[in-house]
């Protein structure tokens, strides 16, 4: 940005329904800008925002440029061909990245980020939920709709401390100055941008290094395992290690070649039990799975470092009430309940389905998964076929572009050709693959659908219809 971000007043964002816009976008109504924008859908969230105060144009609407002192964009808008760019630039506008004006206005407060391949939002949530329960009153950006903020995923807040999803899969997300820093896993995704596994890990550990006064990390990933052994300095970490011998459990000890603080952990019938500095602590979730877990205790460490009590950290986690689109209870019809899951990557999928057979009983888990984007089929199909494996059914629909080209011989059979059980294509026709669904679902079965395209919308057809 070309001037201090505190001179614009009157933002417009381009695509304001989207997740990480909208939270931005909440945000900066609390904090009293004439928040304006765009979006194509008029969505749920479009009209919390319009309730809220923002003023949002549709396809019929005129946008007079000169009426805005800033535009804001995401990575999903192409610079160079979007139409209410060139009105911008026309008038001479400042256009920014979405990212840059989140840096600029978290910069007021002390900063946790949240990074990783999977599990951001959620650890991002239980993060802000805990030190708001706490009296920290801090500010956050989500990238989801959180129960806690009345469906919102932003927040002005009062307190010192500020807490935001840190998005890698533009770069953007080492643009920022977070003192401490949440890195929850690092997996193969976003190569359509990085290129390879070793770029990858290198923007990895620069957010890892960039850490000022804590980084909280899973010490049980690979990814980040192999990230580290590309930076030296592991002075600041405070790491969470799942306890592998009886002699680690007696002695409280976790050998390793780095000068890190470790709290052990064992998960035990959905409880989880951490040992740090000397005493022992336990709770549970509400949600099934084990990544729900440590995605609490790496929240519940970096509130610690805040300022937090561990012992009323441990007490409050318990009341942590989700995230839409993360294992979200859509409803039930005809003693079918319906889920919705965000997951799109490999790792995801594995973990969703095995909170789904968690939460079965006596019927079926049935799941319903949309690739998204052409580029990560491609890249990943066979990890997609190996972790659809491990559900029970399994139905696929189309491909969801997010905006891509498409490329050839790309297409859902790919992965459908590489499971080693019979999965079903459905039709892109979501009236038609509900009926098929209907035809196959049955009291008792416990319905999910996942993915970050538009499959929701097929549970809550479903629902409906």
């Amino acid at each position: 940005m070309q001037a201090d971000w505190k001179s614009f007043q009157k933002p417009f964002f381009l695509g304001i329904g989207g997740s990480g816009m909208s939270s931005l976008a909440f945000l900066l109504l609390e904090k009293g800008m004439k928040v304006s924008g765009y979006d194509g859908k008029h969505s749920a969230v479009v009209e919390k925002l319009i309730q809220r105060g923002a003023t949002v144009l549709d396809k019929s609407s005129t946008l007079e440029a000169e009426n805005y002192d800033l535009a804001i964009y995401s990575s999903a808008i192409r610079l160079d061909s979007h139409p209410l760019v060139k009105k911008f630039k026309e008038k001479g506008i400042p256009i920014v990245h979405r990212s840059e004006l989140l840096h600029q206005t978290m910069s007021e407060k002390k900063q946790i980020s949240v990074a990783g391949s999977h599990g951001k939002t959620t650890t991002t949530a239980m993060t802000a939920f805990l030190l708001d329960r706490c009296g920290f009153f801090p500010s956050v950006m989500v990238g989801g709709e959180v129960a806690f903020l009345n469906g919102r995923g932003g927040s002005w807040g009062k307190g010192e401390w500020a807490v935001f999803e840190s998005d890698e899969s533009d770069g953007t997300f080492n643009n920022h100055n977070a003192a401490v820093r949440i890195l929850t896993n690092v997996d193969e995704d976003h190569l359509d941008y990085y290129q390879t596994r070793e770029n990858l890990l290198k923007a990895f550990a620069r957010y890892m290094e960039l850490a000022s006064k804590r980084l909280i990390l899973n010490l049980d990933d690979i990814g980040i395992t192999d990230a580290l052994s590309l930076f030296r300095d592991h002075s600041k970490i405070l790491g969470f290690a799942k306890i592998k011998s009886e002699a680690e459990e007696k002695t409280g000890e976790y050998k390793q070649d780095r000068n890190s603080e470790i709290a052990l952990y064992r998960i035990e019938s959905g409880v989880l039990t951490f040992y740090f500095q000397e005493k022992e602590y336990s709770f549970s979730l509400k949600y099934p799975g084990e990544h729900y877990l440590k995605n609490a205790l790496a929240a519940i460490l970096a509130c610690f470092e805040a300022g937090a009590k561990l012992e009323e950290l441990v007490e409050r986690i318990p009341e942590y009430s989700g995230v839409s689109r993360r294992l979200e209870y859509l409803g039930s019809k005809n003693g079918i309940e319906v889920y919705d899951d965000y997951g799109h990557h490999p790792t995801e999928i594995k973990a969703v389905i095995q909170s789904m057979e968690g939460l079965k009983k006596d019927g079926r888990a049935v799941i319903l998964f949309q690739p998204h984007r052409y580029t990560r089929t491609q890249n990943l199909y066979k990890e997609f076929a190996e972790s659809l494996n491990t559900g029970e059914t399994v139905y696929l629909l189309p491909i969801y572009t997010a905006g891509e080209d498409p490329i050839q011989g790309v297409e859902t059979k790919l992965i459908a050709d590489a499971m080693t059980h019979p999965a079903k294509i459905l039709s892109k026709d979501i009236g038609e693959g509900v009926k098929e669904l209907t035809r196959f679902l049955k009291p008792g079965d416990k319905f999910v659908t996942l993915g970050a395209g538009n499959v929701r919308d097929w549970g809550i057809y479903f629902l409906k219809n």
